[in-house]
This record gives C-alpha cells, sequence and structure tokens, in this order.
C-alpha cells in the first residue's frame, strides 16, 4: 500500500451558488455554496440547516497564511475544527476574494466567525444585490491528504469519494469544459462530478482533475483518465 502524503493545490469549477441575507454582518456579502458536485447525481446532496461551504467576500485580496493563522486562532475558542481557505470568485466579468469556511455546524455560527476575522484584521465586502441560483467560478486554495492507488490515480484519504487524476498537460477552463463534455457523452458511466485542479508536489506542478463520485470502481477511474489522456493528445 502506498503512503499517505499531503500536497498543496488549488481547484477551479463552477457551481451554482445562493447568497445569505440573514444571519450575516450587516451589510457583507456572504456567498451560499449548498449544492456541490453538479456533475453527480444519485443521493441528497443538500442539508438546508447546515452550511456546506461558505464564502466570506472580502473588500481586498488576503494572503493564504493570513487566512490560516486567523482561522487557527479562531478555531481554538471555538467548539468545531472550521476549515478556513483562500478562495476567488468570478461572478459574470467581476471577479472577487473570499474565504471559503468548512465545517461550521450552523448557519447562525456566521456572523460570529465574520466577527472573529474582523477582529483579526480582515474587512467584508458591501452586499451586493444578487439572484439566487447563479452559476459563478470559484477557485479554491487547500491541502490534500493523498494516497497514490494506480499510476497518476489519488485517493484522498480525508475525503470520502474523492479521487484525483493527474494529467500531462496543463488546461484553460474552456478546453477543460470542452473536453469533459465530450466524455461525459463517450463514457459508459457518467454520473460522476469532476473539476479542473492543480497539485504542488515536490518543487513541481501537476495538473489534476478531481473526481467526485461515491462507490466508483477503479475501472471506471481508469476509463475516465484513458479518455481524459486521449483527448488531451488532441490539442498537445
Amino acid at each position: 500500500m502506498e503512503k499517505i502524503f499531503e500536497v498543496t493545490g488549488y481547484t477551479i469549477k463552477e457551481e451554482q451558488v445562493g447568497f445569505l441575507r440573514h444571519n450575516i454582518m450587516p451589510n457583507t456579502f456572504v456567498v451560499n455554496v449548498n449544492h456541490p458536485f453538479p456533475g453527480y447525481h444519485g443521493m441528497p446532496m443538500i442539508e438546508n440547516s447546515k452550511p456546506r461551504s461558505i464564502l466570506l467576500v472580502t473588500k481586498k485580496k488576503y494572503s493564504w497564511e493570513k487566512i490560516l493563522r486567523a482561522s487557527d486562532k479562531i478555531n481554538k475558542f471555538t467548539d468545531y475544527n472550521m476549515i478556513g481557505s483562500s478562495a476567488t470568485i468570478w461572478i459574470g466579468n467581476n471577479q472577487f476574494d473570499a474565504i471559503r469556511l468548512k465545517g461550521l455546524p450552523s448557519y447562525s455560527e456566521v456572523p460570529v466567525i465574520q466577527h472573529a476575522y474582523a477582529e483579526e484584521g480582515f474587512e467584508f465586502m458591501k452586499k451586493r444585490s444578487m439572484k439566487d441560483d447563479l452559476t459563478v467560478t470559484i477557485k479554491v486554495s487547500k491541502f490534500y491528504d493523498v494516497q497514490k492507488i494506480e499510476e497518476n490515480i489519488y485517493k484522498d484519504v480525508k475525503i470520502d469519494h474523492m479521487y484525483y487524476i493527474v494529467i500531462p498537460h496543463h488546461l484553460n477552463w474552456e478546453l477543460f469544459r470542452k473536453i469533459t463534455m465530450r466524455i461525459k457523452n463517450n463514457i459508459s458511466n457518467r454520473n460522476f462530478d469532476v473539476v479542473l485542479g492543480v497539485f504542488f508536489k515536490s518543487y513541481t506542478v501537476k495538473d489534476m482533475i478531481r473526481v467526485f463520485k461515491p462507490g466508483i470502481s477503479e475501472e471506471l477511474l481508469k476509463e475516465i483518465k484513458d479518455l481524459y489522456y486521449k483527448e488531451i493528445d488532441r490539442y498537445f
């Protein structure tokens, strides 16, 4: 069995989001990502009483280091293990910086956490008038604990049903979308969610795709990998 190791990196994905209007600090802009894994259908993915992912939109860009330090400090005086990450959101032609939060036990904790970050020097973007169920693009920097299961295929050991396939070339978002649509139309089982990402490992940059599917077989993972490699070869 391959050893478990930690890498850093990021993912870029499209999500359908809403915007919190209650249980937030007054006049702040908070994005609610409660419909994860849009490419996968098969089990309830929404739990209305508990936030899955919250984005606190900030007035300016803060370093990942500052976010990590503040999150660690805040966790020390709360009863839950919140994960704060650096994020960027594209809504139409507008780009926003944010703190992505996971692990909050309820929406009522959002203003408490906002005040805690404010005490650490963070300033938040003022609220904006947005319609719910908008499709936005989100980039999130994060840590990954992974284990190699096949050549260029890794399993996330902390998040169930999550896998990563290292790919041989960098893809921009539009090419990734085009390739994914072609693959989804020519694969034995298209019921999986996939996003684009990058690992930073051993002083190198590894482009990858993240695959989410409960109960996925190694055969389907290999099929997904082979099809992406075949499609990528068309362009490089």
